[in-house]
Parts: C-alpha cells; sequence; structure tokens
C-alpha cells in the first residue's frame, strides 16, 4: 500500500475543506446583504411586510443556523480525516516530528469541537435576535471564543499545507517505500 499517496489524499481533502468551509462561512452572511440590497420583486413585498430590520434578523438567523450546522458537520469530518491520517502516517513509519503535525491537528479539531464550538453555539444563538449584539457582553466574549476557534483554523491548516509539502517533496526511502528485490541469479553450473 502507498502510505505517502494516502495521507496526500487525506490531509489533501482536509485542506480543501478547510478552503470550502472559509468561503461558506464568509459568504453566507453577505448573502443576507447581498438579497436585502437587491431583492427581487417577490422577495421585496415580503421584506415590506416584517421591515427591513427584522427581515435582516430573520434571515441572518437563518444563515447562523446554517453555518452552526455546517461546522459541527465539518468538525466531526476533521475528526475522521485526523484519525486516519495519523493511523496512515504511524503506518508509513513517518520521523517523528513529522507525525507530530497530524496528531497536533487532530488534537486541535477535537478542542474546536468539544471546548470551543459548544460555547460559540450557546453565546450565538442567544445574540441570535439581539441588535448590535456585539456591544454585549455574550457578544464579547462570543467573539473572543470565534478569535481563537478562527486562529486555530489558520494554524491548522498552515500545519496541513506543511504536512503536504512534505509529503509531496521529499525523497523516498528505499526501506520505507520501495520493494525489495533480492536480485535473483540464475547459477550456471559448468562440468
Amino acid at each position: 500500500m502507498h502510505h505517502r499517496r494516502l495521507a496526500a489524499f487525506l490531509v489533501g481533502a482536509w485542506l480543501l475543506g478547510s478552503v470550502c468551509m472559509f468561503f461558506v462561512a464568509t459568504q453566507n452572511f453577505r448573502g443576507v446583504e447581498r438579497l436585502l440590497d437587491m431583492p427581487t420583486s417577490a422577495a421585496t413585498q415580503r421584506i415590506d411586510v416584517l421591515g427591513h430590520d427584522e427581515a435582516r434578523l430573520l434571515l441572518r438567523y437563518q444563515v447562523s443556523e446554517l453555518n452552526r450546522f455546517f461546522f459541527s458537520a465539518w468538525e466531526r469530518v476533521q475528526l475522521v480525516l485526523g484519525a486516519l491520517l495519523v493511523l496512515v502516517s504511524l503506518r508509513g513509519s513517518q520521523k517523528l516530528y513529522i507525525l507530530a503535525i497530524p496528531v497536533v491537528m487532530l488534537l486541535m479539531a477535537a478542542a474546536e469541537h468539544w471546548l470551543l464550538s459548544p460555547e460559540i453555539n450557546r453565546l450565538g444563538a442567544l445574540m441570535d435576535f439581539v441588535p448590535n449584539a456585539r456591544e454585549t457582553e455574550e457578544g464579547k466574549v462570543f467573539w473572543r471564543y470565534h478569535q481563537a476557534y478562527s486562529t486555530m483554523e489558520v494554524v491548522k491548516f498552515l500545519l496541513g499545507a506543511t504536512f503536504a509539502g512534505y509529503l509531496l517533496t521529499r525523497r523516498r526511502s528505499r526501506s520505507l517505500f520501495r520493494k525489495q528485490v533480492k536480485p535473483q541469479v540464475d547459477v550456471i553450473h559448468n562440468p
């Protein structure tokens, strides 16, 4: 089995998923403003019934719920990818300092999933329908957790990119990645 290729595939999937989640996280809330700035005529009628500010709160609530769902699902996927990546890396007999990279990435994903996300989700739910929620005490704590989460995501991405670079640029070790072929010599007996 080609452990290096499988490890490269797993870390590549992790990095691609991270880029996709970055896009989702930034574009969902911007989508609310795009929709409110240029609504269709049918949407304008409904927005007028609710009022522009109430429509914004309702749409932002919907986006918040989607983001909570997407991030929870992505965190579970990261835990699976991380566990597989650690196992494949162990099987491939990586150097200890290189093996530490997927282990640290897995630990960071676990910390996000079980420590940061529950608080981010709890505080976010408290702020969903609060105008100027950033100014509240819950809002300030939320943004501190959110900043810690975002920092961990950037560090995890950089670690993953470093690990991918290592996998893609290192030379194959004869003892680890090439089959040991014993030369077979036909012995000719001359009487």
